[in-house]
């Protein structure tokens, strides 16, 4: 018999250690970033330190010193793109198996699986085999344990 064949939804979601690295790689962009804007800050009074010295009478050297650019991340732009397609290739893959095993639940008939279901709803039944051995369970589906 199957059961009730309405729409069950699984969502499509990224492992844990995907998103991990998802992580992992926004943080170093956002460190990247701010180091980024205090160089271009530190670059803007550079150049206006230059400026002023160019303006005066340069009667002695320049003093300044230029900044440096900051590091940047060890991964590129196509390495982040590559990342997001496998680990959403993952996801999909997880999505897929998970919408079959909710099938398969759903209709097991379909699937081949119509052979393993229960009678009584599950209850093992004490009147044959290796569970008439056991003590008969009162107060629970008595109509299955006759004394």
């Amino acid at each position: 018999m199957a059961l009730y064949q309405g729409h069950v939804f699984i969502p499509r979601r990224l492992r844990g250690e995907d998103l991990a690295q998802l992580n992992d790689y926004q943080s170093q962009i956002d460190a990247y970033k701010g180091s980024y804007d205090a160089y271009k800050q530190q670059v803007a009074d550079y150049n206006k330190a230059l400026e002023q010295w160019n303006a005066g009478p340069r009667t002695s050297p320049f003093k300044g010193v230029a900044p440096n650019a900051p590091a940047q991340p060890g991964f590129t732009q196509e390495d982040i793109d590559a990342f997001q397609d496998e680990s959403l290739g993952r996801a999909t893959q997880r999505q897929s198996q998970l919408q079959t095993a909710v099938n398969v639940a759903q209709n097991p008939e379909a699937y081949g699986f119509g052979g393993f279901g229960f009678q009584y709803g599950g209850v093992v039944p004490m009147q044959q085999g290796i569970a008439s051995l056991q003590q008969p369970v009162t107060g629970f589906f008595p109509q299955y344990f006759p004394r």
